[in-house]
């Protein structure tokens, strides 16, 4: 049991900051099946469970952030030195840069990314990450491989593989088994009663590179399954006007029409969807995952339906896994845009992926209360202004930074304490240079 004494509860729905409480929490393979979960909060917890290891006093303590959808294989591309070709639209970005970049992934460059963008996560905060994976020259076993390494660092997420007709039918059948195969394992562990820390989705690209052939196959994996679909959808204006040109309909009807939209659905970006789209989406249920940052960066336009959708997430769509520095951005960008919404309802985004993680893994995420998951952040945050229940969205817009992060831990393990990795984070770092190095060299052999 891991204890956390005399510091101040920052939940953030409904937003509340407690008085100075101790929390405590079983580690896992404790008190008979309720290992990782909060066990008590209240007053001298010391008293009642004088065994429980002290991990942090002070400060604030937060549910763990979770990025709701986030590509870790980009984590090697910082920096990327290899020649790149001037793109003039997004489509071009991605076939000079990323769908090169992906080509040349193999197991070991993989599970290098894995490990250093999620140990990244972790030092931000960020307890969950939803990662949707490419890599066609290595598709066979990758989600296992993702799974390691985040069980390795002790990362919680939800995984799928980026189902495709870009490089042939014989590549797109792969992904939808590999996305059908990881599934069915995540499920044997949980009928062996084996705890799962990683969850499965079905991964498609965009509606752009799938044909009809395709998205019957991935409607078919999604019922099978039991599972949602995860899925750029018009990310770019292209991927919409594709979808009229060659189908006479919208890209979210596709997926309904195939049976691939449901209340497990993570459609990631959505800025082109149309008014008539975004009420489909709500009616099934689907979480749209938005990518501020990802955005502005590829010139892409900005979602002007962001406040019609019922169910926005946060995501960073690769760029590192840094959940405070994406909601600032969210929230700027929809401030400059002069959108509706106010911090407030962005702090509402940033919580709802504990909703997206209750879809998939059942439970109580997100709540500082016994039973719910303990995944945690301690904060070493000193407000030079009030922190109370009705600032707390200003806070982290305008004070709060991953450097205030002290501690983490998911599902009651300890990952980060006083600022230091629980893992060995520079041996992460030497092992992704020398494969990233490999990936840059790798990739000038492909066009």
């Amino acid at each position: 049991m891991i204890i956390f004494e005399n510091t101040r509860l920052l939940s953030f729905n409904p937003p509340a900051v407690s008085e100075p409480l101790d929390l405590a929490a079983w580690e896992p393979g404790e008190a008979e099946g309720q290992g990782g979960r909060i066990a008590a909060v209240g007053k001298d917890l010391g008293k009642r469970f004088p065994q429980a290891k002290k991990v942090g006093e002070g400060g604030y303590l937060s549910p763990g952030l979770v990025c709701a959808h986030n590509h870790l294989y980009s984590a090697l591309s910082r920096g990327i030195t290899t020649a790149i070709e001037p793109s003039r639209d997004f489509v071009q970005v991605l076939q000079h840069l990323w769908w090169r970049l992906d080509r040349a992934i193999d197991l070991p460059i993989l599970r290098a990314s894995a490990l250093a963008g999620g140990a990244e996560a972790l030092c931000a905060g960020v307890t969950s990450v939803v990662d949707h994976h490419a890599g066609p020259s290595a598709i066979d076993g990758s989600l296992s491989v993702l799974e390691t390494a985040f069980e390795e660092l002790g990362l919680r997420g939800i995984l799928c593989y980026e189902t495709t007709d870009r490089n042939g039918q014989e590549g797109m059948k792969a992904g939808v088994r590999e996305n059908l195969r990881f599934a069915a394992e995540v499920d044997r562990a949980r009928a062996a009663g084996r705890e799962v820390l990683v969850e499965a989705a079905i991964g498609a690209h965009a509606g752009f590179t799938l044909g009809q052939k395709s998205m019957e196959l991935l409607g078919e994996a999604v019922r099978s399954s039991g599972r949602g679909i995860h899925i750029h959808l018009a990310e770019d204006r292209f991927d919409s006007s594709e979808s009229h040109s060659s189908y006479a309909k919208d890209l979210a009807t596709r997926l309904e029409e195939v049976g691939a939209l449901n209340e497990k659905s993570i459609i990631a970006h959505g800025l082109w969807l149309s008014p008539s789209e975004v009420e489909l989406m709500n009616e099934k249920g689907a979480y749209l995952a938005h990518n501020a940052r990802s955005n502005m960066n590829n010139a892409v336009g900005y979602n002007r339906l962001l406040h019609s959708h019922r169910k926005v997430v946060l995501g960073t769509d690769g760029m590192g896994s840094d959940m405070l520095e994406e909601f600032k951005f969210a929230v700027f960008r929809h401030r400059e845009f002069q959108g509706p919404w106010w911090p407030g309802d962005f702090l509402a985004c940033l919580d709802r992926g504990n909703r997206l993680l209750e879809t998939y893994f059942g439970g109580t995420f997100g709540r500082l209360e016994a039973g719910a998951a303990a995944d945690l952040v301690h904060w070493d945050y000193d407000p030079p202004t009030p922190l109370e229940a009705g600032n707390i969205a200003g806070h982290l817009a305008f004070g709060m930074s991953s450097r205030s992060v002290r501690s983490v831990a998911v599902n009651g393990r300890l990952r980060i304490k006083d600022k230091k990795p629980l893992f060995d984070i520079e041996a992460i770092g030497v092992e992704a240079r020398t494969q990233a190095a490999r990936l840059w060299k790798s990739m000038k052999g492909i066009k």
